[in-house]
């Protein structure tokens, strides 16, 4: 049976030979996808047509970029059967540094930010700093907490001390979270510590509007924070966003490679 598959692997080499296709499973979110748009863009860029497969399970998140949407991914059954099938995320170079402008700034611009509902701007958070905090299956898949799991009650203590000190005190604290109960019972009397807090609990479109919009901005190792921390750098250059150093252990000796040249990086043991 597997030289039988290896055979149909080789045929099926030879005649799909048209435009790459990055064949995104169903556990990529958002944040994920963006980086694969990002890659076809760049191939748009370069003169090589490419695609993103529209995992089924992320067609509503999608479409909060109509643009890109129609742009660069496609429904499986719009997949021309020669096209290439690639997992282009197993081979992304893992140096630092490289989400800066112009490449990410253009496709920004030009892929997501005209017509989508995240776009227009809110004042709602002029006075806060908004923390995102990551938790979901980083924290409930033993596996993933593994690999993705950090002390966050540390990192925000360290990162709300260095926005107080660069930048003054805050008029109150949003928080944005998968893990809004968590927050509430483990980092509220620190965060309470340096201002108000407010718990928001939205939709994925209200939190990314939220997280692009903040005038001070603090994340944590979550893709879906770095597109809101680039997309509002964008729209707002030179807000204040603070990031942990760390992203994953498995890979760059933990440090994260996503994160762009113009944020507050806070070091330490988490």
């Amino acid at each position: 049976m597997r030289a039988v598959g290896a055979v149909k692997a080789s045929i099926l080499r030879t005649v799909r030979r048209g435009a790459p296709v990055s064949w995104a499973p169903e556990w990529m979110g958002l944040g994920n996808l963006l980086y694969q748009g990002l890659w076809a863009y760049e191939g748009a860029s370069l003169g090589e047509p490419r695609f993103v497969l529209l995992p089924e399970n992320r067609v509503g998140v999608i479409e909060l970029f109509p643009r890109l949407r129609e742009k660069r991914f496609l429904r499986r059954s719009h997949v021309p059967f020669t096209a290439q099938r690639v997992r282009p995320w197993e081979h992304e170079e893992r140096s630092t540094g490289r989400f800066a402008p112009p490449l990410l700034e253009d496709f920004i611009r030009d892929d997501l930010l005209p017509g989508s509902a995240v776009s227009p701007a809110t004042d709602s958070y002029d006075d806060a700093i908004v923390v995102n905090v990551r938790r979901g299956d980083y924290y409930s898949v033993e596996r993933h907490r593994a690999q993705f799991g950090m002390d966050q009650e540390k990192y925000l203590r360290s990162a709300l001390a260095e926005a107080v000190r660069t930048q003054g005190p805050v008029g109150r604290i949003v928080v944005i979270s998968d893990g809004l109960d968590w927050c509430r019972d483990h980092v509220n009397d620190l965060l309470s510590e340096f201002a108000p807090v407010d718990y928001e609990d939205g939709d994925i479109a209200h939190d990314l509007k939220a997280i692009i919009h903040a005038k001070r901005l603090i994340i944590t190792n979550s893709t879906f924070s770095y597109w809101g921390g680039y997309i509002g750098d964008v729209l707002n250059p030179g807000r204040q966003v603070i990031a942990p150093w760390f992203f994953s252990r498995t890979e760059n000796g933990g440090r994260s490679h996503l994160l762009a040249p113009s944020w507050t990086v806070i070091e330490g043991d988490f």
